[in-house]
């Protein structure tokens, strides 16, 4: 019975990057002023689209997620999306440098577009579906109040909601470009917004969600132990173990923003593999429930040998989501297994 092994960063984007550079040939002697024509073009600093075009560490993580999940399922047709993607979002930095942004703006829509393409274009559905559902996931982890990750929170629910309403709309009618599309930019507005949320210290967060993702691996492995994996929860598996050691690899390189994107996605996929959400049961909740509330008590253990005010604010925090979670299970909503299932991952991660 195979199982996925367990797993053994952050510069600011180039948009930042240019903007530094027009204030530096400002206060240098440039003859621009706000008033000049082009001065009013620069793009802010808050621009969405240059910014999931252009960063690197954005596009990076985006094309290593898609390529890791389509990995068992993979096709030539796939692969070369993805690869025209790789290409595009390369080209769309060298726009931002001449200073083009609605050609940026084009190369980044373009290359989601192949991202897309490449998630319908598998030997099955499986990565489409599976793509979906983590989605999915990330919107109940929200609805369910679970946002520490996240900077602006609101902002990406309400942005979550639309992108997958239109995939569902085009699910229904069989477009499965599209559906993969929407769920690529699911993904990425998921990735920026949690890179962000560890702006002030990236360096410190990476640690944490490196640390999280081996550990959300292994517990999945735990809690398949004895039974039968089929080939998707198999995928599933190795899927977040590639994940889980990219991101310790992105942190060793001083990638921490890249780590974060990439451990989180791994501690979201160990849970999908875990406990799919087509084969969730109430034995399966309770397995859950009760490896937390192991890990919990582990974590107290160890700060009781060791005592650690931040570790402990940490707990304190993963308790905290953890009965939160049991009462929404308890009374018959989903969404509580996000909670339970981060309180066990960080248990976990405090415990060794």
């Amino acid at each position: 019975m195979h199982r996925a092994p367990a797993s053994n960063a952050g510069a600011p984007g180039f948009l930042m990057m240019i903007i530094i550079l027009w204030g530096a040939l400002h206060v240098a002697g440039c003859t621009d002023t706000p008033s000049d024509p082009g001065f009013d073009d620069l793009p802010s600093i808050d621009d969405v689209e240059i910014d999931m075009a252009t960063d690197p560490d954005l596009t990076a993580s985006l094309i290593e997620d898609v390529s890791s999940s389509m990995n068992a399922n993979m096709t030539a047709a796939a692969s070369l999306e993805i690869s025209t993607a790789q290409s595009l979002f390369s080209q769309a930095r060298v726009e931002l440098t001449r200073g083009d942004y609605e050609r940026v703006r084009s190369l980044g829509d373009q290359a989601r577009d192949a991202l897309g393409r490449a998630l319908s274009r598998g030997r099955d559905r499986s990565s489409l579906d599976d793509y979906v559902d983590r989605a999915r996931d990330i919107r109940r982890r929200l609805a369910a109040g679970d946002s520490d990750d996240f900077d602006r929170p609101d902002d990406l629910k309400r942005h979550l909601d639309r992108l997958l309403d239109e995939t569902d709309v085009a699910l229904s009618r069989g477009d499965h470009a599209i559906a993969g599309r929407r769920t690529v930019d699911a993904q990425e507005r998921t990735d920026r917004s949690r890179a962000r949320r560890h702006d002030a210290d990236p360096e410190k967060g990476a640690r944490l969600v490196v640390a999280m993702a081996a550990q959300a691996v292994e517990l999945a492995n735990r809690l398949l132990n004895g039974t039968e994996i089929d080939e998707r929860t198999q995928h599933l598996l190795d899927t977040a173990a590639r994940l889980a050691g990219s991101s310790a690899e992105a942190f060793q390189n001083h990638q921490f923003r890249r780590a974060i994107m990439l451990g989180h996605k791994a501690v979201n996929v160990s849970l999908m593999a875990a406990l799919r959400p087509d084969k969730i049961t109430d034995r399966g909740f309770q397995a859950l429930i009760d490896l937390a509330g192991a890990e919990l008590e582990a974590a107290r253990a160890a700060l009781a040998l060791e005592p650690n005010e931040e570790l402990q604010k940490l707990l304190n925090r993963a308790v905290e989501a953890f009965e939160s979670g049991v009462v929404l299970i308890e009374s018959g909503n989903k969404r509580g297994i996000q909670l339970v299932w981060r309180a066990a991952v960080v248990g976990a991660v405090i415990a060794n």
